[in-house]
């Protein structure tokens, strides 16, 4: 190898152009880059390299990245293990939704509103439904696209029916996601990811409050998508009251240890798609 050579530390590819960065490693890809955080537990991947996500005289990341991050790394071992093993399917319907956005999405927004539709309890069209919400939602708030904040709380407005039913279950085959979550935040267009900093900031002022509703276990991420609902809505609590048990169900039915993403989000899928869509019930700013 010459002096003017950076090499891939997964795959060795020649990295001519853009490339992901981690401390003293570099990847071609997202696909090098999963592989590479996935050949060692989530909690010792971030143990070691948690700090990369922290914004220094090198290199900007949103702020919030590394706390974000390192919820995966303190998260029980039996919640984390049921999230990774739901992650591929989770992730399924991610470039599809992809594909029929007007505007642009966060990785991490995009990934949630596939994990609605993980379980195939969930109409395609539902998603299709809080897709739009969400791009009309973005749009007056003059962001660039749309943030797992904006998600969330287009959830939120078009949830209707809060009563838990058992569903029949069909569930899509498996492939694997085009994204990585590790490494998202540090590839975001610095602008979109500035919009989205303020909004996160807003979401972390509410998660304690978030916290007192919960009395089971729920993964920090999930807990983050309470706080997000919470943003500007008056009803907000009373909101999340009805959704936690709904989620703990959807959780319960499939003997996962505690709440996790596709839980919560099947759970609002459902009640956005069992309820008759009659407007916003919350007004985001």
């Amino acid at each position: 190898m010459n002096d003017d050579q950076i090499l891939c530390h997964q795959c060795g590819k020649d990295l001519e152009m853009k490339f992901i960065e981690l401390k003293d490693f570099v990847f071609c890809s997202t696909s090098c880059f999963e592989k590479f955080r996935n050949s060692m537990s989530r909690r010792d991947f971030f143990k070691r390299y948690g700090d990369s996500y922290s914004p220094d005289e090198q290199h900007w990341v949103p702020k919030y990245s590394n706390d974000y991050v390192k919820m995966c790394g303190y998260c029980p071992a039996r919640v984390s293990e049921a999230c990774r093993t739901d992650l591929d399917v989770s992730g399924v319907y991610h470039d599809d939704l992809e594909e029929s956005s007007s505007i642009h999405w966060c990785c991490h927004a995009l990934f949630v509103l596939s994990a609605s539709l993980s379980d195939g309890t969930v109409p395609y069209d539902t998603a299709l439904r809080v897709q739009k919400h969400a791009e009309d939602l973005a749009r007056k708030a003059g962001l660039k696209g749309v943030t797992p904040v904006i998600v969330s709380n287009a959830f939120a407005d078009l949830a209707r029916n809060f009563e838990y039913k058992e569903l029949p279950e069909h569930q899509p085959q498996v492939k694997t996601l085009g994204m990585s979550h590790a490494a998202a935040c540090l590839l975001c267009n610095p602008d979109f990811a500035r919009q989205c900093e303020v909004q996160v900031e807003k979401e972390f002022q509410l998660v304690d409050t978030a916290k007192k509703e919960i009395h089971g276990l729920w993964c920090s991420h999930t807990v983050q998508s309470l706080a997000e609902m919470l943003i500007d809505r008056e009803n907000g609590v009373e909101l999340i009251r009805k959704i936690i048990p709904v989620a703990e169900q959807v959780a319960g039915k499939k003997a996962h240890p505690g709440v996790i993403t596709s839980d919560l989000f099947i759970a609002l899928g459902r009640c956005v798609s069992a309820g008759r869509v009659t407007g916003s019930n919350g007004a985001l700013k």
